[in-house]
């Protein structure tokens, strides 16, 4: 099928040639030009001239754009082909868990739908010039210090180099290369702050650059670039303190201070935006995280709720909070309510499952403390071994969702060995699951 898909597309790109005039780019002709440009700088009479800046400034622009100016995410294949011509070489390609054509011109690659209809990415191999935005920055600042009248036409010059990073931006991201698409987006927003670009401070790109950086594993930047986004107020409808408290937790996880830092901004975060059920979650994490009582968030957790009754998440959250405070039963309850709303979500069933093993390992110290002579700690006893047994069937949901899971296999094999006596087939499927987990295990 593939094979005969790419011969169509071939039919299809031959079809197109001499349909319109098509634009070539010629690195060499660039790179005189560059050099050209560069003996003008140096010359000193040149070099007094605005003019002189201002011509360098539009090269470097259209330097850095030379092989994708004609390339837009969502055009139509056709109409870009008209403008580049054929590729030199196609090929199905994966991304992430799509499929794409990847259709190379040397210095820069096209990629298409499966379908072969519509750009979707691109991206540049061989840059023309490295520094093109570097250096068109610096020219079009040089332009104003000579020439402040031409204050109007910089502006224009540097919206297009805004724009410019923006493009490369979501290239990257297309690509999933989300560090470089971070560092793109965070220099389309220093462009905008410089006073001289006549821009408006660029919220959005500063907060794309911290929340790429966040998938990019660089978490103090993220954090540096949300708190930006913040001071500019783009909270992106709050989801903004998801992103920075998560990245709190993976960055300062045992810092008290760095958390306490963040428990403070998700309290003014929550009175900002009171029915964000990501914020909810975030501040009932930060309490578990600091090893503090969570019991304040019980009543802000039952006002979400009523807000918002069929989000699973803060059900979850109030569950976790009765968990951590010892009330078992009324964490069960909310999971099982979770559940309800997300019957395929295996982590309620693994959270319902923690929760009764918890209850079983509290009521089995409370038994163990107790005299033996005591006439209650068998009724104790009894009621741990209830909650042990009762876990089992939300880790058999669980492990039926995710068979490969040896972990689950693995408390499964233990919890039915801990019941075995309470009934005949706990026995049994301890020997089911022990054999599972062997298998697994490959011994």
């Amino acid at each position: 099928m593939k094979k005969t898909f790419l011969t169509i597309l071939t039919t299809v790109l031959v079809s197109l040639a001499g349909f319109a005039q098509q634009v070539t780019v010629n690195p060499a002709a660039y790179q005189k030009k560059i050099e050209k440009s560069n003996a003008e700088i140096a010359n000193e009479k040149k070099a007094a001239k605005a003019s002189t800046w201002m011509k360098r400034a539009e090269l470097m622009v259209e330097v850095e754009n030379a092989y994708t100016a004609q390339i837009f995410e969502q055009a139509p294949l056709n109409l870009v082909m008209m403008k580049i011509g054929n590729p030199a070489t196609q090929e199905m390609v994966t991304i992430g868990r799509n499929n794409y054509i990847k259709l190379g011109y040397g210095a820069v690659d096209v990629y298409t739908d499966e379908a072969g209809q519509m750009v979707v990415g691109w991206n540049v191999t061989e840059p023309i010039y490295e520094n093109a935005i570097d250096d068109a920055i610096a020219a079009y600042l040089k332009t104003l210090e000579l020439n402040p009248k031409l204050a109007k036409k910089v502006a224009t010059g540097f919206l297009d180099l805004q724009n410019t990073l923006r493009k490369a931006a979501n290239s990257k991201f297309f690509l999933q290369d989300y560090k470089a698409a971070s560092e793109y987006f965070e220099r389309a927003y220093k462009l905008s702050v410089i006073p001289e670009s006549g821009l408006a401070a660029d919220d959005a790109s500063i907060y794309n650059a911290g929340y790429l950086a966040f998938f990019s594993g660089d978490y103090e930047r993220c954090i540096e670039c949300l708190r930006i986004a913040e001071g500019l107020g783009y909270y992106a409808d709050g989801s903004l303190y998801n992103v920075l408290y998560n990245a709190y937790v993976s960055a300062y996880r045992s810092d008290k201070a760095k958390m306490s830092e963040a428990k403070e901004f998700l309290q003014n975060a929550l009175l900002q935006f009171p029915t964000n059920s990501e914020i909810v979650s975030c501040m009932t994490d930060v309490y578990l995280v600091l090893e503090e009582s969570p019991e304040p968030m019980i009543d802000i957790l039952k006002g979400a709720i009523a807000a918002d009754p069929q989000n699973p998440q803060l059900k979850i959250g109030l569950g976790a909070v009765y968990a951590e405070l010892q009330k078992y039963d009324e964490a069960i309850a909310m999971f099982d309510e979770a559940i309800a709303l997300d019957p395929t979500n295996i982590n309620l069933y693994l959270n319902k499952a923690y929760t009764f093993t918890r209850k079983g390992d509290a009521y089995g110290k409370i038994a163990n403390d107790m005299s033996w002579n005591d006439s209650n700690r068998d009724g104790v006893m009894a009621t741990a071994m209830e909650a042990y047994a009762a876990s089992i069937e939300p880790f058999e949901q669980a492990h039926k969702l995710n068979p490969n899971d040896i972990n689950t296999v693995e408390f499964l094999k233990s919890i039915c060995f801990q019941v075995r006596n309470l009934k005949p087939e706990y026995m049994q499927k301890y020997e089911h699951y022990n054999a599972l987990f062997k298998e697994m295990r490959g011994m």
